[in-house]
C-alpha cells in the first residue's frame, strides 16, 4: 500500500463520483442526544471534518445534514450537524419535546435509540408514532439501551473518534457481529489491564425486552385500529374486507401483522459514554 496522503487526480474524477467519496467521508455512529434541560452546547454535533474542506465537500456536508440551531442559556446560538443517515438520535426524556420543534431530525432519522427500561412511558409513545406514521418517516432501526457503561477508554471501541465527538458516546449493538467483535476485544485488553469490566449479553436481554415490546406493539396497534373506527377511515378497506371493522381483533389478523411488518426493527443495545 501506497503512503502517499494525497491524490491530485481527485479534482478529474467526474462530479457524480467525487460526490459519492465525500458522502462515504461523512463521520457515523455519532449520537445526537435529545432531552429535557440539556444543555446543547455540550451535546450538539459539529460540522464534519469534509465541510471545511472544500465548497463541494461543505455542499455535500449540508445537503447531507440537518443544520440547526439552539438558543441556550446564556442566549447564545449554538449550531448541531446531524447526519440522518449515519448519527444516531437518542430520545432521553421528555419525548416529543413540544418546545424545540424537533421534526426535522426526527423526518431525517434512519436510527434512534431509548432507554429500554421504559415501556410504559416514551417507547410507547415512540412505538404509536412509529405505528401511527405522524413521525420517524425514515426509521429503519430502534436501539433499545438495556446498559450504560462509562469507561476512560471509551475511544478504544471507536478508533475513527475525532476529538471533537469525544465524551459523547458510543451504541454497540448486541445483535452486531461486528459491535460483539469490538467488547470482545476490549474484554481481551481490559484483562491485560487486571481489570474485569462486565458487559450484558444479547441471550440474557433479549427474550424479556422482545415479551415487553411485543405486548406495547400489540397494544399500540389495537389502540390505533380503535382511533381509526372511532373517526371512520379505512371504510372502502373495511367493505374489501381488508380493515377489520370487530373490536377487539386478535393478535395474529392479517391486518395487525401488516401494521407491525411496517414497524422497523428493534435491537438491544449498550450506550458507552467516555468523559473529555
Amino acid at each position: 500500500m501506497s503512503s502517499h496522503q494525497s491524490f491530485p487526480q481527485f479534482p478529474r474524477l467526474p462530479a457524480e463520483i467525487r460526490r459519492l467519496i465525500w458522502i462515504h467521508a461523512l463521520p457515523r455512529g455519532r449520537i445526537q442526544l435529545f432531552a429535557k434541560n440539556v444543555p446543547w452546547e455540550n451535546w450538539r454535533l459539529l460540522p464534519p471534518l469534509i465541510a471545511h474542506v472544500s465548497q463541494e465537500s461543505r455542499e455535500v456536508a449540508i445537503n447531507n445534514s440537518v443544520v440547526r440551531g439552539f438558543p441556550t442559556a446564556e442566549d447564545v446560538q449554538t449550531t448541531t450537524w446531524f447526519i440522518g443517515s449515519r448519527d444516531i438520535l437518542e430520545l432521553h426524556s421528555g419525548y416529543p419535546y413540544p418546545l424545540s420543534n424537533p421534526e426535522p431530525f426526527f423526518s431525517a432519522a434512519e436510527r434512534i435509540a431509548i432507554n429500554a427500561g421504559d415501556f410504559e412511558g416514551e417507547i410507547e409513545v415512540v412505538v404509536r408514532d412509529l405505528i401511527e406514521g405522524h413521525r420517524f418517516h425514515s426509521v429503519k432501526m430502534v436501539y433499545l439501551i438495556v446498559d450504560q457503561i462509562e469507561t476512560a477508554y471509551w475511544p478504544r471501541f471507536r478508533p475513527d473518534i475525532t476529538e471533537q465527538d469525544k465524551g459523547k458516546g458510543s451504541i454497540l449493538d448486541l445483535c452486531s457481529d461486528e459491535d460483539q467483535k469490538k467488547i470482545d476485544a476490549y474484554k481481551t485488553w481490559a484483562r491485560f489491564q487486571e481489570m474485569s469490566p462486565v458487559f450484558p449479553r444479547r441471550d440474557e436481554v433479549e427474550l424479556a425486552l422482545r415479551s415487553s415490546l411485543d405486548k406495547v406493539i400489540l397494544d399500540e396497534i389495537r389502540g390505533y385500529h380503535e382511533r381509526l373506527l372511532h373517526q371512520g377511515r379505512h371504510l372502502e378497506d373495511a367493505a374489501r374486507g381488508s380493515f377489520p371493522t370487530n373490536t377487539p381483533i386478535s393478535s395474529d389478523h392479517p391486518w395487525i401483522l401488516q401494521q407491525w411488518r411496517r414497524l422497523p426493527e428493534f435491537r438491544p443495545a449498550l450506550l458507552v459514554l467516555g468523559w473529555r
